[in-house]
């Protein structure tokens, strides 16, 4: 649901403020009125407009009829729909939104996740979705956003003056115009300056580490995100991302969980109650009353219940809840809500209500935290976050409610970078940064290959006391430079030489964890870059700095300069990410458009073939010597990648890792199913009754899941950047070998096909050309889009071991949550050693494992091989060479016809 982008809301129309919850400003072609969203049905019916200009009250398809001065809306017109009418609301809560959304009053882009679609090799690689390889964060000139602005208005102008013109007459031209069209306005939408290369970057680390504290500080608005000294205040991924588009509010987006998944969590909550009343009654087990843990498990429950049923709702039953109306009901508007604020302030005081639990005096009785699935924060242009840079701040993995869990995954495995917050609360003899994140997600971060550029970032740099000083002077040797200095002096003194330290023992961790995950004693060029930073210390230096009167009194703990605080070097940082990613995607874009310009301009100026018996037999010459010869390559070289990727260096190297590991895992299963009997049986049953994934109380989630699949992830870690590496990995060298083979076959039969022409045919080669040019273009899409693929395949196919596990566990969860009564604990646990254990002569858990990641694997293979057969057709077709069966008087007429285009083309290689 999260992983799309949200587009910001429209503005209000000017003039047309109203205070009713339900009414929001309508206009659209001088026509005005108020929508009452209570009575929205669907565009055609209910009438819910009142005109300004009188009492009538119109249906929402009628308003446009009467705006348009049409008497019918065409299919034509449906285009139109979501740029009709200027919302802004007044109230509190959107309750109707949704029903306008669905009418397409309002421009808010569907979050649910898209169907992935079978896309060419050029439209893929080109479209503005592509995601690219990581850029290095270094700086870029406002000329870049000036060369881009250029280029999309020569663009714009090629796909107009392409769109307007009659060129040719026969099928094999109008197939280029309409190809030359489609690869123009591709690049036109792609090189519009508002359109950003977006960079997704997750922000990860254990409960309370200041992770939205440290947000607030990089985009420089300490009030937006909820932060607290005391608890956690993030328990759902929040996405932040700046844009012009807001007309200078703040505003956000709150997907809630579907009425489905909160029935489900529902169920999961009634049960972790009523099994404590279990616990206390000792109907579940005399020896073992209840612990700190199960009364916080339950604690937990009942807060959520009476946050959404009221106080009540501990005394009922799940069906009784089911049919119990809510304080809240957030799925009447689709599951999602919007709110909008002059500050950032008054955003992050409206938001509390959607991430924290608050007292009712607090909330005004109305909670909404436990339905929030996810929410996307917008503020305007922001000097510190480039427009298209996205910080997602994720709540940690393993989240009680299966449904966010779920969202904070799919977020983890879009992004492009993720940052690793720690803390620095401790003296040096304590810090371990390996510590501050928890097995499972380092081990998803190095196979997700998220490790290869790695930030990590210590916060609270400025918690330094008195006492620890002594001792961390002797530590770092400081007593010379400490002499004679002040205490608060020395601790400036010591801190800084605790940072340093920290940063060469984070970097020196990283590299060795590196080289034994992968298992070579090689780190395979990884790189890490590592900040020491105080948010607290930056807030109250930059307040002073920025003071335009007197000097304001500040309280840092620790630090006398912003600098020393390193927020700025983080935001610099940043920014030169954003600048990186639009330098690349301007460069790109630029060499994409010469590319096609020269292949228009070559085969636009082409003076076509006289003789018609010529033209016949080039065009039979063409489709036998070229075309089918280079379908056949493109089969060849296919089936010869397949039987490559398959082989003993490939996917041979990780299914020999995975049988190894698979064996290490049936070894293990039965020592780890007696350490889960170590749990309480609360705990236990919770984790079952969630499908074997539980966070509960701890900062490490519980997941008998990843526990399964522990020793088949660490074999397979061992040969995982080997194979799936997007620079040197087997998969990525095998594609582009492939790719490029491809490309060398077609050369060669162009060669020989334009022999063919200059001493059969007396046709100059240098017709030719503009196959040459368009070969070029596509093969750098091509090579982009494997890439990518082998990329996104990657994070899916280590998943796919955790995931067939807990497919094939499920039944074994279910019966274990229903166990009740005495010896629930021991028949809890016998029902899961013999759910891992069975089997010949593999227990069948496993072996579902091993199906899924080879069926992955055959699914990466597939999907190359559909690349390479479209990069095949795209190559070999009859655009960049029909000029070569054209007619001079046709050639004329299309020079003639085509003027328009042919200055628009100049332009662009000009550029």
């Amino acid at each position: 649901r999260a992983s799309s982008c949200i587009t910001p809301p429209l503005s209000s129309a000017a003039g047309m403020a109203t205070t009713d919850d339900n009414l929001w400003p309508v206009a659209y072609n001088g026509l005005s009125g108020e929508l009452d969203g209570s009575k929205v049905n669907t565009f055609t019916r209910g009438k819910c407009i009142r005109l300004s200009d009188g009492e009538e009250m119109v249906t929402p398809k009628s308003f446009l009829l009467k705006a348009e001065g049409k008497t019918e809306i065409t299919p034509s017109d449906q285009s139109n729909w979501k740029k009709l009418i200027e919302v802004r609301d007044n109230s509190e809560r959107t309750r109707n939104l949704q029903h306008i959304i669905d009418s397409g009053l309002v421009s808010l882009t569907d979050t649910r996740p898209k169907r992935r679609q079978k896309m060419s090799a050029n439209d893929y690689a080109t479209s503005a979705k592509v995601r690219r390889s990581k850029p290095s964060a270094t700086s870029v000139g406002p000329e870049h956003s000036e060369e881009s602005g250029n280029l999309h208005t020569l663009l714009k102008d090629l796909t107009r003056a392409l769109k307007s013109s009659s060129y040719g007459c026969t099928a094999d031209q109008q197939t280029a115009m309409k190809k030359w069209r489609s690869d123009g306005r591709i690049l036109k939408q792609n090189s519009d300056v508002t359109v950003r290369p977006e960079l997704t970057i997750g922000v990860v680390g254990r409960t309370g580490v200041g992770k939205s504290s440290l947000l607030n500080a990089i985009i420089k608005e300490p009030n937006l995100l909820p932060v607290s000294s005391h608890k956690a205040c993030t328990s759902v991924a929040i996405k932040i991302r700046s844009s012009s588009k807001v007309g200078g509010k703040y505003s956000a987006c709150i997907d809630f969980l579907t009425r489905k998944e909160w029935q489900e969590e529902l169920k999961s909550l009634c049960d972790d109650i009523a099994n404590y009343g279990q616990l206390e009654s000792g109907s579940l087990s005399s020896r073992r009353p209840p612990d700190r843990e199960s009364k916080k498990i339950r604690d937990i429950a009942v807060g959520k219940l009476k946050a959404v049923y009221g106080d009540s709702a501990v005394d009922k039953s799940y069906k009784e809840l089911k049919k119990t109306p809510m304080m809240v009901d957030a799925f009447q508007n689709e599951s999602r809500e919007y709110i909008e604020a002059p500050t950032s302030g008054d955003l992050g005081e409206q938001l509390n209500k959607f991430v924290v639990p608050l007292s009712s005096a607090a909330s005004g009785g109305v909670e909404w935290w436990p339905l929030v699935n996810s929410i996307s924060i917008f503020i305007p242009t922001c000097e510190f976050l480039p427009e298209g840079v996205v910080l997602v701040d994720l709540p940690g993995k393993g989240d009680a409610n299966t449904a966010r869990a779920a969202v904070t995954e799919d977020i983890l495995k879009e992004c492009d970078w993720v940052w690793i917050v720690c803390p620095m609360t401790r003296t040096t003899s304590d810090i371990t940064f390996v510590d501050q994140i928890d097995d499972e997600l380092r081990r998803q971060l190095s196979l997700d290959g998220q490790t290869h550029e790695l930030v990590v970032i210590c916060t609270m740099t400025d918690l330094l006391t008195n006492n620890d000083v002594p001792t961390e002077i002797q530590s770092f040797n400081l007593s010379e430079q400490a002499e004679g200095k002040s205490m608060q002096e020395k601790k400036i003194l010591v801190a800084k030489a605790r940072n340093e330290w920290a940063k060469a023992e984070i970097q020196k961790e990283c590299q060795e964890h590196a080289r034994e995950s992968a298992g070579t004693g090689e780190s395979r060029g990884h790189t890490t870059k590592v900040f020491t930073v105080s948010a607290n210390d930056y807030y109250e230096l930059s307040r002073a700095a920025e003071s335009t009167l007197q000097p304001e009194p500040v309280n840092p703990q620790l630090y006398d300069t912003v600098d020393d605080t390193e927020i700025p070097d983080l935001q610099h940082y940043l920014q030169g990410a954003g600048s990186a990613a639009l330098q690349e995607k301007v460069q790109r874009d630029k060499t994409a458009s010469q590319l096609l310009a020269k292949e228009m301009h070559l085969s636009l100026a082409d003076k076509g073939t006289q003789d018609s018996q010529k033209r016949l037999v080039v065009k039979q010459k063409f489709d036998t010597d070229l075309v089918s010869v280079t379908k056949s390559d493109t089969e060849n070289i296919i089936e010869d990648f397949k039987g490559t990727v398959h082989g003993a260096d490939c996917f041979g190297k990780l299914q020999t890792m995975l049988d190894e590991g698979i064996k290490l895992a049936v070894e293990n299963a039965k020592s780890e199913v007696t350490r889960w009997a170590k749990l309480n049986v609360h705990t236990y049953r919770a984790v079952c009754l969630r499908f074997g994934e539980f966070r509960g109380t701890r900062d490490e989630p519980i997941s008998f899941n990843s526990d399964l699949a522990r020793p088949i992830i660490y074999k397979l870690s061992q040969v995982w950047e080997e194979v799936f590496s997007t620079t040197d990995g087997k998969i990525h060298q095998l594609a582009q070998k492939a790719l490029q083979t491809l490309k060398d076959k077609f050369d060669e039969r162009v060669t020989h096909f334009r022999q063919l022409l200059s001493t059969g045919f007396d046709i100059s080669g240098e017709r030719l050309n503009p196959a040459k040019m368009r070969a070029d273009r596509l093969i750098k899409n091509s090579s982009q889009t494997l890439r990518k693929i082998v990329c996104e395949e990657r994070k899916d196919t280590h998943r796919e071991v955790k995931h067939a596990i807990q497919v094939e566990l499920k039944k074994a969860y279910h019966k274990c949550g229903e166990q009740k009564g005495r010896g629930t604990l021991e028949r809890m646990k016998d029902t899961m050693y013999e759910s891992v254990t069975e089997g010949t002569p593999l227990p069948k858990v496993f072996e579902a494992a091993k199906q899924r990641l080879m069926s992955q694997c055959e699914s990466i293979t597939e999907r190359i091989s559909e690349q390479l057969s479209c990069f095949g057709e795209d190559i070999s077709s009859a655009v960049s060479f029909h000029h070569l069966w054209t007619s001079p008087d046709n050639a004329r007429s299309i020079a003639e016809s085509t003027t328009n285009i042919q200055e628009k083309v100049s332009k662009l290689l000009q550029l």
